[in-house]
């Protein structure tokens, strides 16, 4: 029997039984020795475990065995973990240098959807002390795999009910609902909703049917208009809405900054005043929301603290694997800008 197939009746991962023939710690005791008898069973060696020769790690300090780090960058298209003006390479500079200034290096795999499940099914743990998922552009069933991974896991930037590990994101539900309410001021508000499906996204989907219920405005299917977050199709798409004669509202929430830019061209193309017309705020605040013309208003997302935030939470659970899985959601800032009717003073982020 292989191994693969070995782990598939075990009920575990490739991984997982990898860890116990190199007998490391990190699997539970049940487990270990269901294992253990199935490689017995079929004639594979293994390390025996003692707990006495792993005992449960103080704070990490530089000269440990492992300093390595693993950033599992995944992705599908790429148009929100590589064609997001740099958002997710901001993330990823705040967590090298906070992982260097803990005495860690910092190991970049980036896979996609289809070598992701293959990925976990080898032994790849057993190189590294942690792992950090850059988990933007995950499914929910790809998040549901993470179970498999059985070193200390931080997921990032994603917004799921029930991952399996700590994980940090932005709070988009309630950016979402900020957004919405500061918009409302104008009258009826539509959403720019991205057609990839994300656990941002589906989180700040929830944020503005919230929004406009509480605030008791319009509901209907009208005001969404579904937009692929890419600025050349997203233009597309709106060219494509509006050639169907689709009503606009006075103002309009998108999912991020590359959706509303890009319908933000076809809309003055069109001869749509902004924001005399239509008022838009969107997410992200990336550098091209800021020079173009006019200036498009934009939730301010804290990329450092969601890079150096990680890397505090991987080390706390790499000292003390029994430390609870936490699920962090920084919030966010609106910075005010020409999109709006009302322009309020510019305050960046500190």
């Amino acid at each position: 029997m292989k191994l693969k197939e070995l782990a598939a009746q075990a009920g575990v991962s490739a991984a997982t039984v990898s860890i116990v023939r190199q007998g490391k710690p990190g699997v539970s005791a049940a487990v270990r020795r269901r294992i253990q008898l199935l490689l017995e069973e079929h004639g594979y060696d293994y390390l025996p475990y003692s707990q006495a020769a792993h005992p449960p790690a103080q704070l990490p300090v530089p000269g440990a065995e492992n300093r390595r780090i693993c950033l599992l960058k995944h992705y599908r298209s790429a148009m929100l973990t590589d064609n997001n003006e740099g958002f997710v390479e901001s993330v990823i500079d705040a967590i090298e240098y906070a992982a260097r200034s803990a005495g860690y290096s910092l190991v970049l795999t980036a896979v996609n959807a289809a070598q992701y499940a293959e990925l976990l099914e080898t032994d790849f743990q057993a190189e590294y002390a942690g792992i950090i998922v850059i988990a933007t552009e995950m499914t929910r069933r790809e998040i549901a795999l993470l179970e498999r991974v059985v070193l200390p896991v931080v997921v990032l930037d994603t917004d799921y009910s029930y991952i399996p590990h700590t994980s940090v994101s932005m709070n988009n539900r309630k950016l979402a609902w900020q957004a919405v309410s500061r918009l409302a001021r104008a009258g009826e508000v539509g959403y720019l909703q991205s057609s990839q499906e994300t656990g941002n996204f589906a989180a700040r989907a929830i944020g503005y049917s919230e929004a406009v219920e509480s605030l008791g405005l319009s509901r209907e299917e009208r005001l969404v208009f579904s937009i692929t977050p890419d600025l050349n199709q997203a233009e597309k798409d709106m060219d494509a809405w509006l050639s169907k004669n689709r009503s606009l509202p006075k103002a309009l929430f998108a999912d991020n900054d590359v959706i509303a830019i890009g319908c933000m061209r076809s809309l003055l193309r069109r001869g749509v005043r902004i924001p005399q017309d239509v008022q838009i705020i969107a997410v992200d605040n990336t550098l091209l929301s800021q020079v173009i013309t006019p200036a498009l208003s934009s939730v301010q997302i804290s990329k450092r603290h969601m890079g150096e935030l990680s890397i505090r939470l991987l080390l706390e659970k790499i000292a003390s694997p029994e430390t609870p899985d936490v699920h962090v959601r920084i919030d966010t800032q609106l910075i005010c800008r020409e999109s709006l009717a009302e322009q309020e003073k510019e305050v960046e982020a500190p």
